[in-house]
């Protein structure tokens, strides 16, 4: 694949930046944020198309927080226009010049993609490998602090073999190095340079490794194969190279027979929700986005009615 160049001025195009506007509008959880941007949408839009015109922007400070579901993240928060200066970047820059390398099955925070894609896969290559080989086995690995373990010089190096245009390096660089250590969830930028990291990583596991079924959702992936002597052998090799990267596994990394039970994405190998905690979290969300009118009753409901199925199924099995 060749470099990109001419990706920054294509950036900061008028409707390039409504149109962005618009989408964190819509996808913003506080409104008062929202609506005081809003009510100088003109002011703004022209402020942003300014700022990266004249080669000005530098990013604003973060707002940091802590949430505890799933699990303990520390999850920072811009101001909006920085916001709309991310998802600028993102769109623009990171994605068509990084996403053409990416191999189909890493499947993290791209359009058509997502967990349901993750387990998609995962319930056909589990029926594939269920009729060929009976009995198969599962390498499960994750990686320990992953986001905030990305090296800023290795991924600065990865990122100059697919972009050319020095300008939109600049301001990748500068959102890259507005944190101190790895990367800031909670930012779009984040989540592509994320994906894009370990794509290395996903390459060596199907072209050198040979493993044909394989997933990866950000920090998190799975390789499937009939031999367990194998799979050991390529997690040894997989934690050779990730060394190289500054990555290493963490202690919920093993192999499982294709019986066991195991946890990928919040579900189990059967496609039940895990944890109950899970569906509260599931249902909560849906609840918000009823209450801002982003969906109607009826997908509401009808969202409460799978989960209760889905937890009915799970209940059933003990």
């Amino acid at each position: 694949m060749k470099r990109r160049s001419n990706l920054y001025e294509n950036m900061y195009k008028i409707e390039n930046i409504e149109s962005v506007f618009n989408e964190i509008c819509r996808n913003t959880k506080n409104k008062r944020k929202v609506q005081r941007f809003k009510e100088y949408r003109s002011v703004n839009i022209t402020r942003i198309h300014d700022i990266l015109e004249e080669r000005k922007y530098v990013p604003g400070p973060y707002t940091r927080f802590v949430l505890y579901e799933p699990k303990k993240r520390n999850v920072v928060s811009q101001q909006m226009i920085d916001k709309a200066v991310n998802h600028l970047v993102s769109r623009h820059i990171l994605m068509p010049a990084l996403c053409g390398s990416l191999i189909e099955t890493n499947v993290a925070s791209r359009p058509k993609k997502g967990t349901g894609k993750a387990l998609e896969y995962y319930e056909k290559y589990r029926k594939i490998c269920n009729a060929k080989y009976k009995k198969y086995y599962v390498l499960k690995c994750d990686i320990k602090n992953f986001f905030y373990s990305i090296n800023h010089e290795i991924l600065k190096e990865k990122l100059e073999r697919k972009i050319k245009d020095e300008e939109a390096l600049k301001i990748v660089y500068d959102i890259i190095d507005s944190e101190e250590n790895g990367l800031g969830i909670g930012n779009m930028t984040s989540q592509i340079l994320a994906i894009f990291y370990l794509n290395d990583m996903d390459h060596f596991i199907k072209e050198n490794l040979k493993i044909k079924y394989y997933i990866r959702y950000q920090d998190d992936f799975l390789l499937l194969h009939e031999s367990k002597k194998y799979l050991k052998d390529c997690l040894k090799r997989i934690e050779v190279f990730l060394k190289k990267e500054k990555l290493e596994l963490n202690k919920k990394t093993r192999i499982y027979a294709n019986k066991d039970n195991f946890v990928f994405l919040g579900r189990t190998n059967k496609g039940k929700y895990a944890k109950y905690r899970v569906v509260k979290r599931r249902i909560k969300s849906k609840a918000i986005e009823y209450k801002n009118n982003k969906i109607n009753l009826m997908s509401f409901a009808c969202s409460l009615m799978s989960y209760k199925r889905l937890m009915a199924g799970q209940i059933a099995r003990f």
